[in-house]
């Protein structure tokens, strides 16, 4: 199954929830108890894991590497020259289109990662012949407006500066966009893909986005559109490609690909098809390794309670750096990253709040000791994160020092007192304020946490120590990365955790605290993540705060909310992604 499919909307029976009742219903309960705060823990019971033991090989990747396909290192050369365009050195407009069109091919097709070098000088030459430099006449109609919308989107997902006033032209006297746009199905989406990288304050590009979606829109439901394009313009409408994975991206890609007939591009496709299938081969032995040691743990019988979803996580950290090259700190992420997950369940599904505090205290002294003065429910998480992280710093010491791990425990003791905090509120059956929710949500969401872990294996020479004190502090970047992934998961959650007795989510906090409807809130929780991705598009935009290598870690994990709480909750729901992962770590390619 495609990404697209997987993105399919469903609706609930639940009814809507009422912040107040639910509220009152709790107080009535202390009340009930002599004024005593009711800690009652959730029963609730997660779906077991959809991976079966066996469900990866081991694979033999020494063997691998010597079966490479024959034709592998000739078809990525001819790549390569179609990138740096050898042999051709004019800037007229049919020179810098056919770069754009290769670039943007690659870089869809999950193979641009082998031509960083040459796409950066590629892209810096377009961008130094400055924004007239071609297809000028984009007011007129039939000239070029799937090119210069191409343009734009390339040079600012690579940080150059570029500005909107190039799609002023496409106004009419009255403000309005020109009729003629809406029959340029090339154009129109090119234009929607390249209004998604808006910056706030940005009023063109807003309204361009507003107009082209509707068009698009228009065209699928009157079938007004060539039979090829139009499941391109379904995924596009479904998620951009600025907001989308770039392993899933590279997948879809590759299976529609939707450029011209030509012997460079089946060249192009031959060795996308190649080397997806190759990284895949990297991937399965990663998982078969990961596993194993997950089976180590035995999650069922001794976290009986939490989400069993090792390979759930694997793929977030997939989300992060797929590359061949990223091979360690993906084993050490992951690992990290599922035992955190039970961490997360814990304190969500297991603790009660004095359980949870006795926890919390434990991770604030990172000791061995105090594992015997805990209570003995929460023994075995706090055993295996100690354990972990003790086998992590040792692997690191190996390949140079372990500075990243004293920041690592530090996030994790931020995140422990924030899990902690909305357990107290649990405990206390009230529903906060938007702004008390989000001093403890936006930390629960873990986004420092987890790009903290991403950090980790990258080495001291590029996740430095001043990266991970940027890390630490409240940057704009982080603010917007946490605001996007911790209000989709509630807007994908909140009815499921009314099952339970979990704290208020900022749903809830938004319709009690403003007298709204859950429709009106969800729609005001949609605008504050459109605005945090303007703040993460503004942010990338060169000079970045961090090496542009840590800088994607971030946007690369805030995309992945688009694949896990998009309609649905497909972490805690894992058979609603199964066929997805499936086609990335599974399904080879055919050729």
């Amino acid at each position: 199954m495609h990404i697209a499919n997987i993105m399919s909307s469903s609706s609930s029976s639940l009814s809507s929830f009422d912040p107040s009742a639910a509220a009152a219903a709790k107080a009535a309960a202390r009340k009930a108890t002599g004024g005593c705060a009711v800690d009652r823990v959730s029963s609730v019971t997660y779906p077991s894991t959809v991976w079966g033991h066996g469900s990866f090989d081991k694979v033999d990747l020494s063997l691998q590497a010597k079966q490479k396909h024959p034709q592998y290192e000739v078809l990525k050369e001819e790549v390569r020259q179609m990138v740096t365009y050898e042999g051709k050195t004019g800037n007229d407009e049919a020179t810098i289109a056919y770069k754009l069109r290769v670039i943007d091919a690659v870089q869809q097709l999950g193979v641009g990662y082998h031509f960083e070098k040459e796409i950066e000088e590629a892209l810096e030459k377009v961008h130094d012949l400055g924004e007239d430099s071609s297809f000028i006449n984009i007011d007129e109609e039939g000239t070029d407006l799937y090119h210069k919308a191409l343009r734009f989107r390339l040079l600012r997902q690579q940080g150059f500066p570029v500005s909107q006033d190039g799609f002023r032209k496409l106004k009419n006297s009255e403000g309005k966009f020109k009729e003629w746009l809406a029959r340029d199905e090339q154009g129109l989406l090119s234009l929607y893909e390249a209004s998604h990288i808006a910056f706030n304050g940005e009023d063109i590009l807003d309204e361009a986005l507003s107009f082209t979606t509707k068009s698009l829109k228009s065209m699928l439901e009157h079938n007004k559109i060539n039979p090829s394009f139009h499941k391109q313009i379904d995924f596009a409408l479904r998620i951009p490609a600025w907001k989308c994975v770039p392993r899933s991206l590279a997948r879809h890609s590759i299976d529609n690909f939707y450029l011209e007939d030509s012997t460079q591009n089946q060249k192009l496709l031959k060795f996308a098809k190649l080397d997806f299938n190759m990284v895949q081969k990297l991937h399965q032995e990663e998982l078969y390794e990961l596993s194993e040691w997950w089976s180590s743990l035995d999650v069922p019988r001794n976290f009986p309670y939490a989400r069993d979803r090792v390979v759930e996580c694997y793929y977030w950290i997939i989300c992060m750096y797929f590359e061949p090259k990223y091979r360690f700190p993906r084993i050490i992420a992951t690992k990290i990253m599922a035992v955190l997950s039970i961490l997360d369940d814990t304190y969500d599904n297991l603790a009660t709040y004095e359980e949870a505090r006795a926890l919390t205290e434990a991770f604030e002294r990172m000791d061995v000791c105090a594992l015997e003065e805990l209570p003995e429910r929460v023994k075995n998480i706090y055993h295996a994160f100690f354990t972990l992280y003790d086998e992590v710093e040792r692997e690191i010491g190996k390949i140079g020092p372990t500075f990243a791990m004293d920041y690592n425990r530090e996030q994790l003791k931020k995140l422990c007192r924030s899990y902690l905090g909305e357990v107290r509120l649990r405990s206390e059956g009230r529903v906060p304020t938007l702004d008390e929710y989000v001093a403890e949500g936006y930390v629960t969401c873990g986004m420092a946490k987890c790009t903290a872990i991403a950090f980790i294996g990258m080495g001291a020479e590029i996740a430095t120590r001043e990266a991970f004190e940027w890390l630490a502090n409240d940057s704009k970047l982080m603010r917007a990365s946490s605001v996007i992934v911790r209000l989709q998961n509630d807007i994908c959650t909140h009815k499921f955790e009314h099952q339970r007795n979990h704290v208020a989510s900022s749903v809830e906090c938004y319709m009690k605290e403003y007298r709204v409807s859950e429709e009106e809130a969800i729609e005001c929780l949609w605008k504050r993540i459109s605005n945090s991705w303007k703040d993460i598009a503004e942010v990338h935009q060169r000079p970045t705060p961090l090496p542009v290598i840590l800088m994607d870690r971030f946007v690369h994990l805030t995309r992945s909310a688009n694949l896990f709480y998009d309609t649905d909750d497909r972490y805690t729901n894992p058979h609603l992604i199964k066929d997805h992962l499936t086609s990335l770590f599974i399904d080879p390619v055919p050729l």
